[in-house]
């Protein structure tokens, strides 16, 4: 028997049933979702690794009084000594950025990470938002930098992970 194809429609490129709107959503949304994660993903590895080399080779630039010191939170030395946490955290962000690459291509298959990473980082800008506010001579480079970092990520999963995929699982 073949398909009647009388019952179906095209939406920018993709083929559903009159009436579900819902898949072709979807697939929207799983295409929007995806570029979005490569360009995080993309962006991650970017910044946090020059930052992680920068730091690791103790660049001037990143010290106190450098032009980039406004990248991080503090210079590339703690006390004299070398600082343990940056580089820490760095690294952090670029497992995350090499698994935002990963979940980029199969989102669906990756919803427990994304969901982490949309509640992790929405709350992370919060209370760094909050911080900053506390002192804003300090800290105002945050609202330029890691805040909207942050912020952004968490809203653009929230955005475009296709919402039958988060009833489905029951994430939010």
């Amino acid at each position: 028997m073949l398909l009647d194809i009388s019952c179906f429609d095209c939406l920018d490129g993709f083929l559903f049933y009159r009436g579900s709107f819902v898949g072709a959503i979807d697939n929207l949304l799983k295409r929007k979702v995806a570029l979005f994660l490569r360009v995080y993903g993309v962006l991650s590895l970017f910044i946090f690794g020059s930052l992680f080399w920068g730091f690791l080779f103790q660049t001037p630039v990143l010290a106190e009084g450098g032009r980039l010191n406004w990248a991080i939170w503090n210079g590339i030395r703690c006390s004299g000594e070398s600082c343990h946490v940056p580089p820490m955290l760095f690294i952090i962000y670029l497992v995350w950025g090499v698994f935002l690459l990963l979940a980029a291509r199969k989102p669906l298959s990756y919803l427990s990470f994304l969901n982490f990473t949309m509640w992790a980082n929405l709350f992370h800008g919060i209370l760094m938002g909050a911080q900053a506010l506390m002192m804003v001579d300090h800290y105002w480079s945050k609202w330029f930098t890691d805040i909207p970092f942050v912020l952004i990520l968490a809203l653009g999963i929230y955005l475009w992970l296709p919402k039958s995929a988060i009833e489905n699982n029951a994430i939010l």
